[in-house]
């Protein structure tokens, strides 16, 4: 396990992570969400977000996931993923922050905080659009019920 664990490290390290990898690890630290579920909260409202910066490129992972033909055109195949992500979710039954029991007043008091946090990461500088603090508290809000 030691030896997977490390390996894992090493291939992450090399990796880059954008916006949702930054937004999930201050929901972790402040409510004590684990990152993967963090991750999975997000990621459809990041995509829906992302998408229009780099449609051929989400087009792309809608085709292979088989959420789009090769005939769709970009933007109806990067909706098309969104709505899988957001499918997905749900058959998978990932909460909302407000379902997994986050208070709505302490989720929006620490939401200018966590976006800050977020931001400073670096990790949304990797991201197709690069957030703004505003639009990051913004998807906070969005993804919360």
């Amino acid at each position: 396990m030691m030896l997977a664990a490390t390996q894992a490290g090493i291939a992450f390290s090399h990796s880059g992570v954008a916006l949702v990898h930054g937004m999930s690890r201050p929901i972790g630290a402040h409510c004590h969400v684990a990152h993967g579920l963090s991750n999975a909260m997000l990621f459809p409202a990041v995509t829906a977000f992302s998408a229009p910066a780099a449609e051929s490129r989400y087009a792309d992972c809608a085709r292979a996931l088989g959420a789009a033909a090769d005939g769709h055109g970009d933007a109806l195949a990067a909706d098309r993923l969104v709505e899988a992500l957001r499918s997905l979710c749900q058959d998978l039954d990932v909460p909302t922050p407000q379902a997994h029991g986050i208070d709505k007043d302490e989720w929006f008091r620490l939401s200018p905080l966590m976006a800050e946090q977020a931001l400073a990461s670096g990790s949304p500088a990797n991201n197709p659009v690069v957030p703004t603090v505003d639009e990051i508290q913004d998807l906070y809000a969005q993804i919360y019920a």
